[in-house]
C-alpha cells in the first residue's frame, strides 16, 4: 500500500482559535475541513515542506514551528503519514491562496465539523 508523507500546520489567532481550510471539491476528500499543508517531496525536509506548503495555500512565511505529533493512518487506498507542527511565529496574513474558504474555529467547535478521519486525532490532542 503506498504510503504519503504529509505536512500540517497548526496556527492560533490571539483567541485560541485554529485556522481550518475547506478541501475543494477536485481533490480527494472534498468539502472537508482540514489544517492546512501538503505532501512533502522527495529529498525535502518536513519543515521545508511545511513552509512550501503554507506559503502555497494561505500565503504565510513561517519563522519558526515545533513538531506537535506525527502517525499514521490507514485509508483503504493509501496510508497517509501525518506529520503535524505547530507554528509558532509567521508573517502575512492567512488567506486562501487556492481560492479555498479558510477561517478561525475555537477548538471545541472543530469536533461538530467534517475533517478527514485522519484529522480527527490531530483535534482530540488539541483538546487536551
Amino acid at each position: 500500500m503506498k504510503k504519503v508523507h504529509v505536512v500540517t500546520g497548526i496556527i492560533f489567532n490571539k483567541k485560541n482559535e485554529v485556522l481550518i481550510s475547506l478541501r475543494p471539491p477536485h481533490k480527494p476528500f472534498p468539502d472537508l475541513w482540514e489544517f492546512p499543508g501538503g505532501k512533502v517531496e522527495e529529498n525535502e525536509s518536513s519543515f521545508s515542506a511545511l513552509k512550501r506548503e503554507l506559503k502555497e495555500e494561505i500565503n504565510i512565511d513561517i519563522i519558526s514551528a515545533e513538531p506537535f505529533m506525527q502517525f499514521d493512518h490507514v485509508y483503504p487506498e493509501r496510508v497517509i503519514f501525518l506529520d503535524v507542527w505547530k507554528i509558532a511565529e509567521f508573517s502575512g496574513i492567512p488567506h486562501g491562496a487556492e481560492n479555498q474558504m479558510i477561517r478561525f474555529e475555537s477548538i471545541p467547535n472543530l469536533s461538530s465539523l467534517p475533517f478527514p478521519d485522519g484529522n480527527k486525532f490531530i483535534i482530540e490532542k488539541l483538546k487536551l
